[in-house]
């Protein structure tokens, strides 16, 4: 036999009998450590940022970007940066939760402060049967969150045309609460205002991770100056605001904590009683109705539950003094015929 053939013969009898080599799976990165691919918390951050409606003259300009390594947040920048948040909802899986934070250099309206850390939230589900296919089912839009003038509101997310996509969101100037529409920026304590609004460029989408493990050395996320850790650490989402939502009917943006509203037309109405009444007498769950028309909402002015107590108690309380005033224009009436007869007398 020709020796080539020979050599040939044992080289490929050598290499049927070799072990096949394993192929190493690409590592998948999860920077924070939640169970969610940096990729995959990148993907939905981007495809469901809201659409920024900021005021032309605000005072601090745009939501701000932050040092890193800074353990004491350090605007570097009024650039429109907005930082996001993704993690698991709970042990349910293909559910997450998205947080987009609008962080300022300052609140410069009543009561002003150094720093600002103001969000928005979202509820996903993975509707997909094999390959993802997420929807957002519920928005929550925070305002002066854990206030007495807490403004919050929640509303599915086929009510503000936001089941694929982000929503408008307003945010009121120089105080930076949010709002799902230019109507409510008015409510709450009174001091909000979305006038002279444009839409923000869209920024920077920076990922802070999670608390525990804040990605890109975020690490002024815990500082004790603003109450992002806070925010940051708790659902939006709870069961009983779920129910609450989904008690809605379709058309209807809700106040996130309708508790409040009383006390809030207490301080709106200030030294006019009948604004404060007035304000008192919407709905205390209702916010807002989009009725058939999503770019068109209305006010829903329904006096019920609160607004009702609050609007006899005025009316009473006018009646009363009605009353109280004839009298004692009854009671001058008789006195001034009595002196006039007297000196008549005389």
């Amino acid at each position: 036999m020709n020796r080539l053939i020979f050599a040939g013969l044992i080289v490929l009898s050598a290499s049927m009998t070799l072990p096949a080599q394993k192929v190493k799976p690409v590592a998948v990165m999860d920077s924070d450590g939640d169970g969610l691919s940096d990729a995959l918390e990148t993907e939905l951050l981007d495809q469901f940022q809201p659409r920024w409606m900021i005021s032309k003259d605000d005072c601090s300009v745009m939501p701000a970007q932050f040092a890193p390594t800074f353990v004491e947040p350090t605007a570097i920048a009024d650039d429109g940066a907005v930082y996001g948040q993704v993690f698991p909802r709970g042990q349910t899986p293909g559910v997450v939760e998205l947080h987009y934070y609008h962080l300022w250099r300052r609140d410069c309206g009543q009561i002003g402060h150094p720093l600002d850390a103001e969000h928005v939230a979202v509820l996903l589900k993975d509707e997909g049967h094999g390959k993802p296919e997420w929807r957002a089912m519920y928005w929550y839009a925070a305002a002066h969150e854990d206030t007495v003038c807490d403004a919050s509101q929640v509303t599915r997310a086929a009510t503000i045309d936001a089941e694929k996509r982000g929503p408008s969101v307003w945010v009121s100037s120089g105080k930076h609460a949010s709002f799902f529409s230019k109507e409510l920026c008015t409510h709450g304590c009174g001091g909000d205002r979305c006038i002279d609004m444009e839409r923000m460029k869209p920024g920077e989408i920076v990922n802070l991770g999670e608390l525990s493990r804040p990605s890109g050395e975020a690490v002024w996320v815990s500082s004790p100056r603003w109450p992002l850790a806070e925010k940051m650490r708790r659902s939006d989402f709870t069961e009983a605001r779920i129910a609450q939502i989904e008690r809605l009917p379709d058309t209807d943006i809700a106040w996130a904590n309708p508790g409040k509203r009383p006390v809030q037309a207490a301080i709106y109405g200030g030294n006019s009683a009948v604004g404060g009444i007035a304000t008192g007498g919407r709905s205390t769950d209702a916010a807002l109705s989009s009725a058939n028309d999503k770019t068109n909402s209305s006010l829903d002015i329904a006096e019920r539950r609160t607004g009702n107590a609050l609007a006899k108690s005025y009316k009473n309380v006018k009646k009363a003094l009605g009353k109280a005033a004839k009298g004692t224009g009854k009671a001058l009436g008789a006195e001034t015929k009595g002196t006039a007869a007297e000196t008549g007398s005389h």
